[in-house]
């Protein structure tokens, strides 16, 4: 089998479906996905296409697909949590602190006062406080920024976690699981969702581990076939929320397309709008640029609550019990067509036996004809008439208690009338001829024995001819 090989191709790649008398084809996957729903083909035929070493299975060839779709699904960007490098710390310049001298204090000597300025008040000598160097207060304001720096780079590892109070319908275990799959990569980090449910899927739960605040609108949209469901149903809703804190929490939903979340593959489209940095923190990180306000994108979410890998695991073997059902119903469908066209086939052979039977009587000497009639009505009742009566009985039990498994059964039953139709037709059109031949008082003339082969010939062709018209119109209504 080539590596290279593009099993997620469906449009371009050409398959060809090998059957015993040779192989059709080209068709598309597409095609071949339409084929088997049509029940035209079987998962159990072998198909191949360029680039395959081998035929495969059909039912391989839409599980390579499915795998292949799975692992185009977007993967969760992790990257390894870097440690955040501080920024260097400003060199602080010892300087040599000044000796602050107390001044001393010089106590005035008192001169004695001459005679003529007695009774004045002396002047007292000015004296200069001391000044408070500015480079103490420098001193210690570099202290409280390398305190404020310091305990800064504490905090910045503790917000660099992506975490959220867990809500309400979140179990610890899922919770647990969410924080541990969201892992912060960057103050700027872009909107990318990833998705959980809880395990009654009444709500849908969209992590990014961007710190941004947006209005969130999502169409989710199930992909055909990927469903975890017994019915090959279809599920489309579209649903609004809030990102905020890394979540966006969705419990409200507007259904077009059936009427609960069913777990499996949907296509997702999602838009964010009116998008800001959450938090002052995270603006002053992305130096007070803002992110683009508007997002879009599509892309395939699996909506089960245990994940995707035990989603993978729960659809392979729901696809397996699936096609064992759609063979037994394939098989039980089968069956009835091939009853059917079998009991108007019996019908169409005891007619010409019947049309035989009397053709032979009208054969032998016409003198001989009311002696010879008694045996040939007995050999009629006995060996076709109890044969019509009970084909009659049990054509009716059959359609009665029909293989619940084949499709479209109530359609099906109308097909009882059209077989009880022809047998009563062909034993009330004999029974007619009998009772005109009983009541014959003599011997007909050869001539008169001739008309009535001609009238025999008519009545049982005519007859035969319903019923093959009956095969053909069978054969129709089955490759529909």
């Amino acid at each position: 089998m080539t590596a290279k090989f593009n099993w997620a191709d469906k449009d371009s790649t050409k398959w060809f479906v090998i059957l015993p008398t040779g192989h059709e084809g080209p068709y598309s996957f597409n095609k071949l996905g339409q084929l088997v729903s049509q029940k035209k083909l079987t998962q159990d035929v072998k198909v191949w296409a360029e680039g395959l070493s081998e035929p495969l299975f059909l039912r391989t060839v839409f599980e390579k697909n499915l795998e292949a779709e799975l692992e185009e699904l977007p993967p969760l960007p992790v990257e390894e949590e870097k440690e955040e490098e501080l920024p260097p710390l400003p060199v602080v310049k010892e300087e040599k602190r000044e000796e602050v001298v107390a001044p001393k204090i010089v106590t005035p000597q008192v001169e004695t006062p001459e005679i003529e300025n007695y009774g004045t008040k002396p002047k007292r000598k000015e004296t200069k406080r001391p000044v408070r160097s500015w480079k103490i207060v420098a001193f210690f304001g570099v202290v409280f920024l390398l305190m404020g720096l310091l305990a800064f780079g504490d905090l910045i590892p503790h917000l660099q976690q992506v975490t959220f109070s867990r809500p309400a319908k979140m179990s610890p275990a899922l919770y647990e699981r969410v924080l541990r799959e969201n892992i912060f990569s960057g103050w700027d980090k872009k909107i990318f969702f990833k998705e959980y449910l809880p395990d009654d899927h009444s709500m849908i739960w969209l992590v990014t581990p961007s710190y941004q605040t947006c209005e969130v609108e999502a169409n989710f949209n199930s992909v055909p076939e990927r469903l975890l469901s017994a019915e090959n149903e279809k599920v489309s809703f579209k649903t609004k929320g809030k990102l905020a804190n890394h979540l966006t929490e969705f419990s409200s939903f507007d259904f077009s397309s059936g009427n609960k979340i069913v777990p499996g593959l949907y296509e997702m489209e999602v838009k964010a709008s009116h998008c800001k940095w959450d938090g002052f923190l995270t603006k002053l990180m992305n130096g007070f640029s803002g992110p683009e306000e508007n997002y879009k994108a599509t892309t395939k979410v699996v909506l089960f609550s245990k994940g995707a890998r035990e989603y993978n695991t729960v659809l392979e073997k729901l696809l397996k019990k699936k096609l064992d059902r759609e063979q037994k119903i394939y098989n039980a469908n089968e069956l009835f067509w091939q009853d059917l066209q079998q009991k108007l086939e019996t019908l169409q052979a005891v007619t010409l036996q019947v049309e035989q039977l009397f053709l032979d009587l009208l054969e032998k000497d016409a003198r001989q004809f009311l002696k010879n009639l008694p045996p040939t009505v007995q050999e009629y009742t006995q060996k076709y008439g109890a044969f019509l009566t009970s084909f009659v009985v049990e054509n009716e039990a059959y359609f009665k208690n029909l293989n619940p498994d084949i499709k479209g059964i109530s359609i099906k039953r109308n097909y009882e009338h059209m077989v009880k139709q022809s047998s009563t037709k062909l034993g009330l059109e004999t029974m007619k001829l009998i009772e005109e031949f009983q009541k014959m008082k003599k011997n007909p003339k050869r001539v008169e024995l001739n008309q009535y082969k001609e009238r025999i010939k008519k009545l049982y062709g005519q007859i035969k001819k319903e019923i093959n018209e009956k095969i053909i119109q069978i054969s129709e209504d089955r490759s529909q």
